[in-house]
């Protein structure tokens, strides 16, 4: 008999992740800042490309991952950042509302996804 959990679904973290880390990067690197309300809608371009960023995450890593699986074992895992980052600068082309400043933003976008998807065991 399989025992029910409160755990939500990996699918689920991968996304809420995803959509949150655009803003939270933002606002960390102070190229939007929300204090009010009005200022609150700056940031819906992020959360747009965070949705976006997401479904990528959900359906364009694994495929990527699995094609450079033999690249990923002689770089110790680091080629997972560049697709990250990459998945990063393709929602920022596909989406027009949203440019990424700067490489340092994708890098520090793909690390915080990946450390709170690990932390909260959105990925193995």
């Amino acid at each position: 008999m399989r025992r029910s959990s409160a755990r939500p679904s990996r699918s689920f973290v991968v996304m809420a992740t995803c959509i949150l880390a655009a803003p939270t990067v933002a606002c960390i690197m102070q190229f939007i800042s929300i204090h009010s309300q009005a200022e609150l809608k700056l940031a819906v371009p992020y959360l747009i490309v965070g949705a976006a960023l997401g479904i990528a995450h959900l359906i364009l890593r694994p495929v990527l991952r699995l094609i450079t699986a033999p690249l990923g074992c002689l770089t110790f895992g680091l080629s997972g950042t560049v697709i990250d980052v990459a998945l990063i600068y393709l929602s920022a082309r596909v989406l027009p509302t949203f440019q990424v400043p700067s490489l340092l933003y994708a890098l520090l976008t793909a690390i915080l996804i990946n450390g709170i998807c690990a932390f909260a065991g959105g990925r193995r």
